[in-house]
């Protein structure tokens, strides 16, 4: 009997070991932060607020400056083979040191998963970075310091519901998945940050919050942030996305004056909002 149990500890740590060396070597895993604290750049003075925002522009939204290439998606299922193309055309052009991706994304089995399908433009730079031995990091603000941010000049409820729900309403464009609660409660745990903590533990707390916020509208299970979102969320994206943007700007800054070549993806609003930045 102690012989069949020693055997099975040893199958379990095997088993462990595999797992973790897959996780480290083979599975992908979302491009970190940048690792260390961002001065103010004067560059940031120059981004076009969020509120001025005009959606008359071209699709995608491209340009290069210097050694920056900045490549504003158009993020609709239909765009990506031809923007793939498009992304190819600027990556071997720059030929980029580091590469920054808009988001966080998650889990991919290469060779298994296509990480276009799973997450877009994103998804193909984070590959060509991949291919290329090139670094890549996400662009986003840290998350705490972004709540953080957020909190300080809007209710923590709101902040709770937004930071919540705004992968949900960004997903939705290209299509409702078969269970948005189950989708959400993948981000729940971001409404356990100190600033906004005990806002929301659950989706029934978001049915809630809708339901006493937005009455007579769509239900939050129907909203895409391919339109204005409802009441306040909407000035919350404005102000988020700007830090965002600020964030985005300080850091092509800071790569820049070490010498990077720097290859940004992202929505073509940012590409817009950051130009004059960038100039």
């Amino acid at each position: 009997m102690r012989k069949v149990l020693l055997r099975g500890v040893a199958s379990l740590l095997v088993a462990a070991a595999v797992l973790a060396l897959l996780t480290f070597t083979y599975f992908w895993r979302s491009p970190a932060y940048y690792p260390q604290p961002l001065a103010v750049s004067p560059a940031e003075a120059d981004i076009i607020p969020r509120s001025k925002y005009s959606a008359d522009h071209r699709r995608p939204y491209t340009y290069r400056r210097g050694d920056v290439a900045v490549f504003g998606a158009e993020h609709k299922p239909e765009s990506v083979d031809r923007q793939v193309q498009q992304i190819d055309e600027m990556w071997r052009e720059l030929r980029p040191t580091v590469a920054l991706v808009e988001g966080r994304l998650g889990f991919l089995a290469p060779g298994f998963m296509d990480p276009v399908e799973h997450y877009g433009e994103s998804g193909h730079v984070y590959a060509l970075a991949k291919e290329d031995d090139v670094q890549a990091y996400t662009w986003e603000q840290p998350l705490d310091e972004h709540i953080a941010d957020l909190a300080r000049v809007h209710a923590k409820d709101r902040v709770a519901l937004f930071m919540v729900l705004r992968p949900y309403f960004s997903n939705l464009r290209f299509g409702k998945p078969e269970s948005p609660e189950a989708f959400v409660e993948e981000f729940l745990g971001r409404a356990d940050h100190p600033a906004i903590r005990g806002e929301i533990d659950d989706v029934a707390d978001i049915d809630r919050i809708w339901k006493r916020d937005f009455p007579g509208g769509k239900d939050w299970r129907d909203v895409s942030d391919e339109t204005e979102l409802p009441g306040y969320l909407e000035r919350l994206t404005e102000d988020s996305n700007d830090q965002r943007n600020k964030y985005l700007v300080r850091l092509v800054s800071h790569l820049s004056a070490q010498g990077e070549r720097v290859f940004v993806i992202g929505g073509s609003s940012h590409a817009v909002l950051i130009e004059p930045a960038l100039k």
